[in-house]
Order: structure tokens, then C-alpha cells, then sequence
């Protein structure tokens, strides 16, 4: 869901347009709407990833665990945020939008971005390195993931915000579908042998 979201949303949304009407389209609310069931997924995925390599993960794969599923969770209400608050005040108060999004300095709407993605990028990378040491099935996976942090903003730089992000979240989406695959087949007994 993450490739197909950023490879066919995200490039209809991210426009020269300023954010206000940007977060005033359908396209907005959608790609956001599927952005909140992204997140609600990568929240119980933490689990799941953890649950599979607890027992040999210890103390650093306590630690990451904590950190990705608090910055799963606020990465969820900052994406419930932009579907049911910015696009509202988008809607209604575009100006409102304007001043947030071009005021000077770090404001708390700044902060309210950078926490929740900080968190949920150290959480996933420290949980990522926790698995290469702890869980088999999921090390192919988890370099993927991991690369797939670090490729997005290279990328990005590289390639220009829409087809560099495209081709990083691939890296980083496939990296967590494959890692899925590795549990569910250790769930039903095929990845063991």
C-alpha cells in the first residue's frame, strides 16, 4: 500500500499549488484517508514484527519497539489530523492554512510534523536493526526497510520530491510486504523447517 500510495497519489497531490488548496482537494482526502489506514496497519505491524523476534531481541529490541509504535501512533494522528483538521481549515479558512504552513522559524505545527516522523523513522530503523539480529526470516526484509529510510531523502534530493520519493517508499513498501510474507508464513508453520 505504500509503493501504490506514493506512486500514483502523492504524484497527483504534491503540485506547485500552495498547501491550502492542495489540502482542499479530493485528491487530498484520499490519498490521506488511505495514508491514516497505512499507518493504523504499520501500528499493528509493530506488533506482529516484535512478537515474532521478542525472545532473542532484548534489550535494544525493547527499546525500538516502544519508540516505532509510539511513532506509528503519532504518525497516525498527524495523518487523522491533515484529513479531518487541515483540510477543514483548508475548506474553510484557507489563510488559516497560509500562515501555518509560511510562518517563519519552527513553529508547533512544524513540531507536530517533525516529532511523529522523527520518531517513527528511528523507531522503524532501530526496530529493522533489532530484527537483523534477532529473527531470520525477516533480515532480507529488514535491509530493505532500513535502506529504504535512508533512500527516500537521497532520492528525493537526487531525483526531485515526487519520483525520488516514488522510487524510495518502493524500496521502503516492498521491504515491509516481504517482511509481512516472512510472518504470516511463520504464523501458518511454512516458514519453518
Amino acid at each position: 500500500m505504500t509503493f501504490l500510495l506514493n506512486a500514483t497519489l502523492t504524484p497527483l497531490m504534491v503540485a506547485k499549488a500552495p498547501l491550502e488548496q492542495t489540502a482542499a482537494s479530493t485528491v487530498f482526502v484520499f490519498r490521506q484517508s488511505l495514508a491514516i489506514l497505512v499507518a493504523a496497519l504499520l501500528l499493528l505491524g509493530t506488533i506482529g514484527l516484535y512478537s515474532a523476534q521478542s525472545e532473542r531481541a532484548g534489550v535494544l529490541g525493547g527499546i525500538a519497539f516502544v519508540i516505532a509504535v509510539l511513532g506509528s501512533a503519532l504518525l497516525l494522528a498527524w495523518e487523522w489530523i491533515n484529513v479531518f483538521l487541515i483540510r477543514e481549515l483548508a475548506l474553510r479558512a484557507p489563510a488559516a492554512v497560509r500562515t501555518l504552513e509560511t510562518a517563519k522559524g519552527l513553529s508547533m505545527y512544524d513540531l507536530g510534523a517533525l516529532i511523529p516522523i522523527t520518531l517513527f523513522s528511528i523507531g522503524w530503523i532501530v526496530l529493522e536493526v533489532s530484527t537483523l539480529r534477532a529473527w531470520e526470516p525477516g533480515r532480507r526484509p529488514a535491509i530493505a526497510v532500513i535502506a529504504g529510510f535512508f533512500l527516500i531523502p537521497i532520492l528525493s534530493a537526487a531525483f526531485g520530491v515526487i519520483w525520488g520519493g516514488v522510487a524510495g517508499n518502493a524500496v521502503l513498501g516492498f521491504g515491509w510486504f516481504f517482511q509481512g510474507r516472512a510472518l504470516a508464513k511463520e504464523r501458518t508453520g511454512e516458514g519453518q523447517s
